[in-house]
């Protein structure tokens, strides 16, 4: 009987800790402190990022700066300020820079349960297209367009997104890939949470639908999903497989430049590759946010059919900013690694590297020689970018797909320290160097384009085919033919 009430009381004191999580509202900040977290983040970014002054020129700063401290004018939640801040850094036009919330309030919101839009989207055209339905009502498919939502217009709701989404370039591109990805918490933001979500509707069909959804309750007796096992060749972010039959054709599908021996998972895919006299390579870039540098020259490697040179700049002063230890630490640590190893010179007040894969750099005994496709899309970003780049310029590869998210001449990333605002807080993400792509074309402040362009609309996400990869299998099949 002892037992059985101890047990009733840690229940009871269970559930009275996740009411009360559920009821502690996001901090709420005094004007004073927000105004001088804001001035203290407008002052360091000017003498830190180093594309500061690409788009947008030290006048229209002033005047940006001036405008947002306007709006710092009551007490305000903290999420509501971190919208302030996105709009504000959104004027720099690069992906890398990012608010990222205080600890505290990271807390705050994992603690409480959160009634989110029970549906995944994606932006084409300035339209609002499901793309997966995690509500209770099967009329809600994919390839539905969505009208409004509890009365907020999708094109409002867009444009409100696509106000705060940090972008290479300003491109939409990334505005609406990263855009759609980050939906549901940015409606949260924008205008709440709701247990029951109104939505007016286009079905793939042409018929109007109104309708209300709310969160699929979870099932008890939940069916358990086998365990993947992962090996090297079939990673969380990669999978590289010989197609059967007489295609001659190999697949390397990365997700992300975070690999496990990608040493390794490169020196044993191009070894099949070799011995099984492959004649087709398909790279498959698909959301692929990017990653490491290194990783992503290695893939070029294999592939280039001329040698290749990338570099790096950044200012001569190092980090004017309070930044965690263990930032500030491995940001050094890069300047040291590549003062050595980075052919250091000085022009523009810069300190400038450069990498260079010559000749004996390239992977000669493994090198593929044979026909090349790249599929990117809007969510190709930062490495995944570099990759789709010289794969089209020193690979001669056939692009298919989409705009990249990335700038076709290089981003400003590589190493990204945080700034921890004093009084708030809050981080943003800060890319200390102007990466270059070191090739023969004209910035014009657009992504990789494809040779080969795709489109993506409510029937092909209705149909769930694979567009790009349909497409250069008839391309592969008529070339044999």
């Amino acid at each position: 009987m002892t037992f059985l009430k101890y047990i009733f009381l840690f229940y009871s004191l269970s559930l009275s800790l996740n009411i009360l999580a559920q009821k502690q509202a996001d901090t709420i900040y005094n004007m004073e402190d927000m105004r001088s977290d804001f001035k203290y983040l407008h002052k360091h970014l000017l003498l830190n990022h180093p594309g500061i002054y690409k788009y947008t020129s030290k006048e229209n700063w002033e005047t940006i700066y001036q405008n947002t401290l306007k709006k710092i004018n009551v007490p305000l939640q903290n999420v509501k300020y971190r919208l302030i801040l996105r709009e504000y850094l959104a004027n720099i036009k690069c992906g890398h820079t990012q608010v990222i919330p205080s600890n505290k309030s990271l807390k705050i919101f994992n603690k409480r349960i959160h009634f989110s839009a029970p549906f995944k989207v994606a932006f084409l055209n300035n339209k609002m297209i499901v793309t997966e339905n995690e509500s209770n009502d099967s009329n809600l498919v994919k390839g539905t367009e969505i009208k409004s939502i509890n009365g907020n217009s999708a094109i409002a709701i867009i444009d409100s997104i696509y106000l705060i989404q940090n972008a290479d370039a300003g491109l939409s591109s990334m505005k609406s890939f990263y855009g759609a990805s980050l939906f549901q918490t940015y409606y949260m933001a924008f205008f709440g949470e709701d247990s029951i979500y109104s939505l007016n509707t286009i079905t793939v069909n042409g018929d109007t639908q109104t309708f209300n959804v709310k969160k699929k309750v979870p099932l008890k007796n939940k069916v358990k999903t086998p365990k993947i096992k992962y090996d090297l060749l079939n990673q969380k972010l990669a999978n590289f497989h010989i197609c059967k039959g007489d295609t001659q054709t190999a697949i390397l599908k990365i997700k992300g430049f975070q690999l496990q021996n990608a040493t390794k998972l490169y020196n044993l895919a191009f070894e099949q590759i070799a011995d099984q006299q492959i004649k087709y390579l398909i790279i498959d870039l698909r959301g692929n946010g990017g990653g490491s540098i290194v990783q992503a020259s290695e893939l070029i490697s294999y592939i280039s059919k001329d040698t290749f040179s990338y570099g790096f700049a950044r200012g001569k002063q190092g980090l004017t900013y309070k930044s965690p230890f263990k930032q500030k630490t491995i940001y050094y640590l890069s300047r040291v690694l590549l003062d050595i190893f980075g052919n250091r010179k000085t022009y523009n007040n810069n300190y400038n590297y450069t990498f260079d894969y010559n000749n004996k750099s390239l992977k000669k005994e493994k090198h593929f020689d044979g026909a090349v496709f790249c599929i990117i899309d809007n969510g190709s970003f930062s490495a995944a970018s570099f990759v789709a780049a010289y794969a089209k310029h020193k690979a001669k590869a056939v692009l298919v797909g989409q705009e990249t998210a990335g700038t076709e001449s290089g981003c400003y990333a590589v190493n990204t320290p945080l700034m921890e605002l004093p009084c708030t807080k809050n981080f943003i993400r800060i890319p200390q160097y102007h990466f270059k792509h070191i090739l023969p074309i004209v910035d014009i402040n657009r992504g990789v384009i494809p040779e080969i362009e795709t489109v993506i609309n409510s029937q092909t996400i209705n149909s769930g085919k694979d567009v790009e990869m349909d497409l250069i299998w008839k391309l592969i099949l008529e070339n044999q033919n």
